[in-house]
C-alpha cells in the first residue's frame, strides 16, 4: 500500500503529465540517446514556424502581433509545444496551462480583430512563472509534498498585473525543495537539467524558468530572489535575470513556508530572453501602480532617464575575497572590462576597482537571518509527511553553523548588525565619488564562482546573496561560453580557504562543455532603472544592440 508521501507525489506528477498530454499535435519521439546539449532538439522536432516564433526577441514578438503579422493563439501554441518538449528533455515543468492559455489568447485575438487595438504593452506575449506563484483554481505546493493538494482561488498579484497588460500565462515551472537551493531538485518532481549540458544544473531556485529560457521555451518568466534565485538560473542558462529592490514588484499571492519573515526581503523579478524584455517588465509593472492595491509596495515611479547623461562609472569586483572566480568567469570579467575601456559613443566610461568589504561576515549574518526560527517551520512541514531533507536542504539549514533559533533580543541584535553593515556599505559606495562628486553608478562582478554547477555542488551563494543582504538590485547578462583551451585551471593555485578549495578542486573545463558564462551588474537601492539602463551601455560596449 502506498504511503501518504507516495500518494501525494504521484498526484503532483500526474497533474503535470496530464497537462503536457494536452499538447496538440502531439510531439514526435525524442532521439535516442539524447545528447548532453539538447538546444538543437527543437529544430528536429518542431515546425519551422514554431522555431522562428519561439526564437524571436520577446518585444519584437509583441510588435509582430500588434501589426497583425502573428496571432496570439499561434504564438502561445508554439510556446506550449516547445515548453512540453523542454519538459521531456529537462524535467522543468510542474504544469502546462494549455486550456487557460489558448482561451486567453483567443480572447486577445478577438479583441484585436474587433478593435484594431492591442490589449497592452505585452499584447499576446506568453509568460511563465515559478510554481509557488498562485494560479487560480490550481494546486500550489511550493515544492513541499505536504502541500501537494493545496489549491488557491486567486492569481498572484503580479500575474493579475501582467495579464492586465496583455500577457498570457502558459506554464508553471519547477523549484527546489524548500525553495532555498540555487539548484532545482525536489522529492515531488526530481531533478531539473541544463539544456546546454544535462550534466549541469539549471540553477535555482527559479530553476525551471532558467531551463525554459535556455531552451527558448519561454520569452519571459517570473521568479523570486532572496539569495540569487532569479539570477542564478538566468546565469546558468545564458540568459537575463533580475532581482529588483524589495517592495517594487507585487508579492501578493506567493506561497511559502514562512510568510511574514522579512529579515532578508525576497523580491519578484523577471527572467528573460533580452535586456529589453526585463526593462519592459519593470517599467510597465511599476507603471501600473501596484501599490494602490498592495500597500506594502513602494510608490517609486520608473525613470526613463535615470543615468547622468554621458557619464558612467563602473566599479569592478574581481573577487569577493572568499571564493575566487573560476577561469571562465575571470576571463569574462576581463572581456567586459576591455570592451568598456574601448568606449561607447556618447559615453564617458570610467572603470574603477571595487574591493570587497567583509563579504564573509555578511554571509554569516545573511544565513542567520534566513532562518530566524532555526528552520523549525520548514522542518516541521517536511516531517509532516515523512519528506526527507535533500542534501542541499541540509547544507543551508541543518548543517549550516550559523542557523539557530533566535529569541526577540538576539533577533534585534542581528537586525542592528545588518543595518550597521548596510550603513557602512553605503558610505563605502559614497567614497567612490569623493574625487569627482560622481559615485559609482554600478558594480560589475561575478554572478557565482563559476558557471552552471555540477549537480549537488552549489554551496556558495554569496556573489548574489550579498546584494540581497544589502537590498541592492542586481541583474545578470550573458558574456561568453566555457572555452576548453582558454579556461584551464590555474597551476599551483593556493586556495584561500576550504570553500575556495572546494570549487577549485571540482573545476576542469571538460566538465562544463558548452556552459554559458554570465556576469552580474549591481546598483544602489531603488536604482533599478539605473541598473538596466547601465546594462544597455555595457551590452553596447560588447557590440550588442540591447
Amino acid at each position: 500500500m502506498a504511503t501518504v508521501l507516495e500518494t501525494l507525489v504521484a498526484k503532483a506528477v500526474a497533474i503535470r503529465d496530464e497537462s503536457c498530454a494536452k499538447v496538440d499535435p502531439p510531439l514526435p519521439e525524442l532521439p535516442d540517446p539524447l545528447p548532453l546539449n539538447v538546444t538543437g532538439i527543437p529544430a528536429l522536432l518542431l515546425t519551422k514556424e514554431e522555431c522562428e516564433i519561439t526564437e524571436t526577441e520577446p518585444i519584437e514578438l509583441v510588435e509582430k502581433m500588434a501589426k497583425g503579422e502573428l496571432t496570439a493563439v499561434t504564438v502561445v501554441k508554439s510556446y506550449l509545444r516547445r515548453a512540453a518538449l523542454a519538459q521531456k528533455v529537462l524535467n522543468c515543468l510542474t504544469e502546462l496551462l494549455w486550456d487557460r492559455a489558448v482561451a486567453r489568447a483567443t480572447l486577445i485575438d478577438e479583441y484585436f480583430q474587433k478593435t484594431g487595438k492591442t490589449l497592452g504593452p505585452f499584447h499576446g506575449l506568453p509568460i511563465s512563472s515559478k510554481e509557488h506563484f498562485s494560479v487560480k483554481d490550481r494546486y500550489v505546493n511550493a515544492s513541499f509534498v505536504a502541500w501537494a493538494e493545496k489549491k488557491v482561488d486567486k492569481d498572484a498579484h503580479v500575474i493579475e498585473v501582467m495579464e492586465s497588460l496583455g500577457a498570457v500565462l502558459f506554464a508553471r515551472s519547477t523549484q527546489p525543495q524548500t525553495i532555498m537551493h540555487v539548484e532545482t531538485e525536489t522529492i515531488l518532481y526530481g531533478t531539473s537539467y541544463n539544456p546546454y549540458n544535462r550534466n549541469l544544473s539549471c540553477g535555482g531556485s527559479t530553476g525551471g524558468e532558467g531551463a525554459l529560457l535556455g531552451f527558448n521555451a519561454t520569452p519571459l518568466g517570473m521568479g523570486t530572489d532572496i539569495g540569487g534565485s532569479a539570477r542564478w538560473p538566468a546565469a546558468s542558462n545564458g540568459r537575463y535575470g533580475m532581482r529588483p529592490t524589495a517592495g517594487r514588484v507585487p508579492m501578493g499571492g506567493l506561497i511559502g513556508p514562512t510568510p511574514g519573515a522579512e529579515s532578508i526581503s525576497g523580491a519578484i523579478g523577471p527572467l528573460a530572453q533580452s535586456r529589453r524584455a526585463m526593462e519592459y517588465f519593470m517599467k510597465y509593472v511599476i507603471g501600473s501602480k501596484p501599490w494602490i492595491t498592495e500597500p506594502g509596495l513602494l510608490a517609486v515611479p520608473w525613470r526613463e532617464q535615470a543615468l547622468t547623461p554621458g557619464k558612467l562609472k563602473i566599479g569592478v569586483l574581481w573577487s569577493d575575497g572568499v571564493v575566487n572566480p573560476l577561469p571562465p568567469v575571470k576571463r569574462a570579467l576581463q572581456v567586459v572590462v576591455d570592451a568598456l575601456k574601448k568606449g561607447v559613443p556618447g559615453w564617458d566610461i570610467e572603470v574603477i576597482p571595487w574591493e570587497p568589504k567583509m563579504h564573509d561576515y555578511a554571509w554569516e549574518l545573511t544565513s542567520q537571518l534566513y532562518y530566524t526560527d532555526g528552520g523549525e517551520k520548514v522542518l516541521e512541514l517536511l516531517a509532516s509527511v515523512g519528506e526527507e531533507p535533500l542534501p542541499l536542504t541540509k547544507w543551508i539549514l541543518t548543517e549550516n553553523p550559523y542557523v539557530r533559533k533566535q529569541d526577540i533580543h538576539s533577533l534585534w541584535e542581528l537586525h542592528s548588525k545588518r543595518d550597521a553593515y548596510r550603513a557602512m556599505y553605503a558610505e563605502y559606495w559614497n567614497e567612490s565619488g569623493k574625487d569627482d562628486g560622481h559615485p559609482a553608478d554600478i558594480i560589475l562582478c561575478p554572478a557565482a564562482p563559476g558557471v552552471a554547477c555540477l549537480h549537488g555542488t552549489a554551496k556558495y551563494w554569496a556573489y548574489t546573496s550579498h546584494w540581497n543582504f544589502l537590498d541592492y538590485p542586481g541583474a545578470v547578462f550573458p558574456v561568453t561560453t566555457v572555452d576548453q583551451e582558454l579556461d584551464v585551471p590555474e597551476k599551483d593555485y593556493t586556495p584561500m580557504n576550504f570553500q575556495d578549495k572546494f570549487f577549485y578542486d571540482i573545476y576542469s573545463p571538460e566538465k562544463f562543455v558548452d556552459a554559458p558564462v554570465n556576469l552580474q551588474l549591481v546598483a544602489r537601492r531603488f536604482n533599478d532603472d539605473v541598473l538596466l539602463q547601465a546594462m544597455k551601455i555595457v551590452e553596447n560596449a560588447l557590440g550588442r544592440d540591447s
